[in-house]
């Protein structure tokens, strides 16, 4: 189910976080573009014990292709808004970034692979959105319905978890739950 928006958005200020993070991203994906070695910035437990703690933040801004980074960015947009403006914009931030980080570490437990994306970063924001906002009606694109927040992302979740095991899947579901179990969490906190 792909999102298109919510239907109840908060009045406020322009959502500078979640703007900023989908100008790096998609201004880094194309500066990538002709990196030729990326996976020096990937995430990976091997790189984490070999000292290259920054990559658990780098993974978080480099994306496989054009779909991956538009599905992520269009999702912190829906999502993102509604929370940037609720938390306020620092607290906002350190609940992306956390949220990332606990995704990338539960696929780092999960996985030797290495990791990139921001998709545990914005499934922290599903996380979140099921805490704060579980009425909100986020209208899909299919089925073309509003469904109450709380009925979407249940939906979403139960996904990830049917999800898992897939053979030849490169989508790392594990960092998907990583990161909506910190935003569940995060959320009841702030």
């Amino acid at each position: 189910m792909l999102p298109l928006y919510d239907k109840k958005i908060i009045k406020g200020d322009i959502p500078w976080v979640v703007v900023s993070l989908i100008f790096s991203n998609v201004f880094l994906f194309f500066i990538f573009l002709s990196y030729p070695n990326l996976s020096f910035f990937f995430f990976s437990l091997e790189n984490i014990w070999n000292g290259m703690l920054f990559t658990i933040f780098t993974s978080l801004f480099i994306h496989v292709n054009f779909f991956h980074l538009i599905f992520n960015m269009w999702f912190l947009w829906v999502f993102g808004y509604n929370l940037e403006m609720k938390m306020g914009h620092f607290k906002f931030l350190i609940f992306y970034l956390v949220c990332g980080i606990c995704g990338a570490l539960l696929f780092g437990l999960s996985s030797e692979s290495n990791l990139i994306g921001a998709s545990g970063a914005i499934s922290g924001l599903l996380g979140g959105y099921l805490i704060l906002f579980p009425k909100n009606k986020i209208k899909s694109l299919f089925p073309p319905i509003y469904l109450p927040a709380v009925i979407y992302v249940f939906v979403w979740f139960v996904f990830q978890l049917f999800s898992i095991g897939q053979i030849d899947s490169s989508v790392a579901y594990f960092s998907h739950i990583g990161g909506f179990i910190a935003g569940i969490l995060l959320a009841k906190k702030i």
